[in-house]
């Protein structure tokens, strides 16, 4: 055995061993969240607040879902930011204004951006419970309920709610549809040990006065991205273990579209990894780092396997092991979303996710991206 091949097979024990606890961690987490089942009167205002930007072809729909959400109409508010749009987004959303609790906002010339928008809604808001939502999202009925439940059942100060993609086809949709169950999942499991370390910005909750006590984004309104888990990071400082929920409900659920083409969902992912530098919360960090090096290393001993018998059978070994690591908790959360027939792609993605990963973990924090049209 020559040092390269030694060095290969140390670091494979090494990160397959952090990696493997990591996932247990997170699949107990998982498992151990509750659904909240109390059946009352909501009582509580909830001001809905989303950005957009260049959404004439989805706001139809969006607003249609929102009509017909189940929840007492003087409990609840519909706030649109326009965020500077170049299409007919304003003029799509403003014969709508002034029904069913909908305001439109512009915001102000100077000021741009989703932290931008997001912080102009709050600040008109009226409900006591904010919830930040995406204008390309398909809603259930009873989303707001959900939410509802879950902050009267525990009064968290911050809910993060389930993502996936609306109805995938086709294998680019169903990889990105698993990709982002597994980040779901994580994140509700991290959240399940009392370790919060990501939200999707899509479907997340807040209390007003939160907001105000943590600033706002004071401290990373410079940055593109990261209104939902820079607000998590601050959140999480301030107020004591427990105050952080997931909503374990399918009626929660909110579905996103899936991007469109292999360009479009890296750029989206390159957006998503390019904030990872102003992460502050250690557990997070050690996360990533652990995901990133253990796939990294996956890899390289593939790269290396062809050169070395004794290489491909570390790298065989590894693989099943994360092969198996990483199963209980697709199984559990693709059948939560009513996904459960995207399981017959996860043995064909594992070796997709290798190289996903390891790509856009190193390009994401070298590459630019651009954002409705913005660099």
């Amino acid at each position: 055995m020559n040092n390269a091949e030694f060095v290969i097979i140390l670091i494979s024990i090494i990160t397959g061993t952090a990696y493997s606890i990591l996932i247990i961690l997170f699949t107990l987490g998982w498992l151990k969240l509750k659904k909240t089942t109390v059946n009352k009167l909501q009582s509580t205002f909830i001001s809905i607040v989303v950005p957009i930007r260049n959404e004439e072809g989805n706001i139809k729909e969006l607003i249609k879902n929102l009509q017909s959400l189940h929840y007492p109409e003087d409990l609840r508010e519909f706030i649109f930011i326009n965020d500077h749009s170049t299409d007919n987004t304003l003029e799509a959303i403003k014969k709508y204004e002034r029904k069913s609790g909908i305001r439109v906002l512009d915001l102000p010339s100077g000021s741009n951006g989703k932290k931008a928008a997001i912080d102009h809604g709050i600040k008109q808001a009226h409900g006591s419970l904010i919830t930040t939502l995406d204008a390309d999202c398909t809603l259930e009925k009873n989303w707001l309920k959900a939410i509802s439940r879950a902050y009267e059942a525990d009064r968290y100060k911050m809910i993060a709610g389930p993502v996936a993609i609306h109805r995938p086809r086709g294998w680019l949709a169903s990889f990105q549809a698993l990709e982002l169950l597994s980040l779901v999942a994580s994140g509700a499991g991290a959240i399940g040990i009392g370790k919060p370390i990501m939200c999707n910005g899509a479907n997340l909750s807040y209390e007003k006065d939160a907001y105000r006590e943590v600033e706002g984004f004071r401290g990373n309104d410079h940055l593109a991205g990261g209104d939902d888990i820079f607000m998590m990071e601050k959140i999480n400082k301030m107020y004591p273990s427990g105050s952080i929920g997931f909503i374990s409900d399918p009626d929660a659920i909110v579905y996103t579209t899936a991007a469109r083409n292999i360009k479009e969902f890296l750029n989206q992912r390159f957006r998503w990894v390019a904030k990872s530098p102003a992460y502050s919360n250690p557990f997070l960090i050690v996360s990533a780092v652990v995901v990133l090096l253990f796939n990294l290393c996956l890899l390289i001993s593939l790269s290396y396997a062809a050169f070395s018998e004794t290489v491909a059978i570390t790298f065989g070994s590894i693989f099943l092991l994360k092969v198996i690591i990483d199963f209980p908790i697709l199984w559990s959360v693709s059948g939560f979303a009513g996904q459960r027939h995207l399981i017959v792609w996860y043995i064909p993605f594992q070796l997709l996710y290798i190289i996903f990963i390891s790509l856009t973990g190193i390009l994401g924090n070298l590459l630019s991206f651009t954002w409705k049209d913005r660099k």
